[in-house]
């Protein structure tokens, strides 16, 4: 996606994809491609996405640092169950793909202690602007699996994602601010 990080401002809906020709896989890929593609981005769009894009060098290892310090911060919380990010989950995989300086992203995905009875007070309570990413700097959280699998909420439990799990989209704002949000949040869900 260009929409979220690479993008940052919230105007624009892009996406790209790159085949690699040394996989096994690549001249099929490339074949349904060519077959199926058709180039509906619009021209004004690529310009809008060119201009947001000139600070990303700088706005991503911002996020990446918010984002540590705010699954470090929930995973040392009593009344968090899971924290889902890169660093704590098979982080040897991600390591392996990192870039020098790089970081392990701004999305993450947090799961309370007795979900069933604390996420909605945790969600209502917390002082950031809710709904998915789709481009914006600043912090935003929604209930990512009653948004994605609302009819089918039974069957994700059965794959092992809660129902009750909240997808946290990190921005640019000061952590402090990033941490004391969360932390309001959970004093008024004990």
């Amino acid at each position: 996606s260009l929409t979220k990080y690479f993008s940052g401002a919230g105007n624009v809906l892009a996406g790209s994809l790159v085949l690699n020709r040394e996989r096994p896989y690549y001249e099929r890929l490339k074949t349904l491609l060519d077959e199926e593609f058709e180039d509906i981005f619009y021209d004004e769009d690529a310009i809008v996405l060119e201009q947001n894009s000139r600070d990303v060098a700088e706005r991503i290892p911002k996020i990446n640092q918010n984002a540590e310090r705010l699954v470090e911060f929930l995973a040392e919380q009593s009344q968090v169950a899971d924290v889902f990010y890169p660093s704590r989950v098979d982080r040897m995989n991600y390591e392996r793909f990192l870039r020098p300086a790089g970081g392990f992203g701004g999305l993450f995905s947090v799961v309370l202690r007795d979900a069933a009875a604390k996420t909605e007070w945790f969600f209502d309570a917390l002082q950031i602007p809710k709904g998915p990413n789709l481009g914006t700097s600043f912090t935003l959280c929604c209930p990512f699996t009653i948004l994605a699998h609302y009819r089918e909420l039974d069957f994700a439990e059965s794959c092992g994602i809660s129902r009750h799990l909240i997808r946290v989209s990190v921005g640019l704002e000061d952590s402090d601010w990033q941490v004391e949000r969360f932390a309001e949040a959970l004093r008024a869900c004990r």
